[in-house]
């Protein structure tokens, strides 16, 4: 994805992570709001300054057991010669590993060695150094359901993960951890956890707001009025300005909106419980306090219909084509 502005959140992060690690940072937002390639473009500009980076990016990986997460976070040494990309990576400043020998890694995944234990003692190490370490999740919830030995009456994984995340920030101040995730819910459930409610902080990174679209769409070379048009379509959703900068920005529209139009049809077929709900949110009615209604918000949030921003306790469509598409909908009886 394109990089614009920004400057905003990037001064934020550049301030939190020159700062004393004291707090796991969740940064959420809706999905495709440029989460990731935001804190790409920190990490790029403090590059000169000693941080190390470890960052797991879980999207698009099949992380189901225990063993899974082990081989997620450590790589031995014998497979590490025979990853010439992830050597590059290194060479860049960010890990997506952390290097043990062979030996140690078969006593991380038989537990004779304490995953987390290992993992203080390199951070530790880097702290000696003068190096800052910095963790990363990138959709960190793909984990939740994932139990110590695949039982689900043990605690999750998830748990001890964030148990460990808080004793390396808010308890020895020996790296800072940052969680990205799309899925608010998540984040909820988070928040309301009373262990972590004083040991967290939570940055949103939202759309653009329509201002800054339209001058970003101009000195991208869009004529004003075609600008102001299509920023009242589709917003500041960097995705779809990227696509609306293609070509006819008339015709892509139409297409963006038949796409949503098509998931939002397919979200409500047969559900006028649903279709109630869209009524209530188009009216302008925050849904966030629907208790009874809580579940069917929930669905029409996970169908990417509607946005849920459980610390600014707001539901809102997820973008304003979805609001369109809603209305058009609607209004077809």
């Amino acid at each position: 994805m394109r990089f614009w502005d920004r400057e905003k959140e990037k001064a934020w992060l550049k301030h939190h992570l020159q700062t004393e690690p004291n707090a796991i940072l969740f940064v959420y937002g809706p999905k495709s709001s440029g989460k990731t390639t935001l804190l790409m473009k920190v990490v790029e500009e403090l590059f000169k300054e000693p941080f190390v980076y470890y960052w797991f990016d879980l999207r698009g990986k099949l992380v189901s057991s225990y063993r899974d997460v082990i081989d997620m976070l450590f790589i031995d040494e014998e497979s590490f010669k025979d990853l010439e990309e992830i050597t590059e990576r290194v060479e860049g400043g960010i890990m997506s590993f952390f290097k043990v020998s062979v030996e140690k890694k078969k006593k991380i995944e038989s537990r004779k060695i304490d995953a987390f234990e290992y993992m203080e003692k390199v951070l530790e190490k880097h702290r000696l150094e003068g190096k800052k370490p910095v963790i990363v999740f990138d959709e960190l919830q793909k984990l939740k359901e994932i139990y110590l030995n695949g039982d689900s009456r043990q605690r999750p994984l998830v748990k001890e993960l964030f148990n460990f995340f808080v004793r390396i920030t808010k308890v020895l101040h020996l790296a800072h951890v940052i969680v990205m995730t799309s899925d608010t819910f998540f984040i909820e459930q988070v928040y309301t956890d009373s262990t972590l409610k004083n040991t967290s902080r939570y940055y949103p990174v939202d759309f653009f707001d329509d201002e800054t679209a339209k001058e970003i769409l101009i000195s991208e070379g869009m004529k004003p009025d075609e600008a102001t048009r299509a920023v009242e379509w589709i917003g500041g959703v960097p995705w779809m300005m990227e696509e609306v900068l293609k070509g006819d920005s008339r015709e892509v529209i139409r297409e963006l909106l038949d796409e949503v139009s098509s998931k939002l049809f397919e979200a409500v077929r047969g559900r006028d419980d649903l279709k109630e709900l869209l009524k209530k949110a188009l009216s302008g009615e925050n849904l966030y306090y629907l208790e009874r209604e809580y579940e069917k918000v929930k669905e029409l949030v996970e169908k990417e219909v509607l946005f849920m921003d459980p610390i600014k306790k707001v539901v809102r469509f997820q973008t304003r084509l979805d609001e369109i598409a809603a209305r058009e909908l609607l209004n077809s009886k």
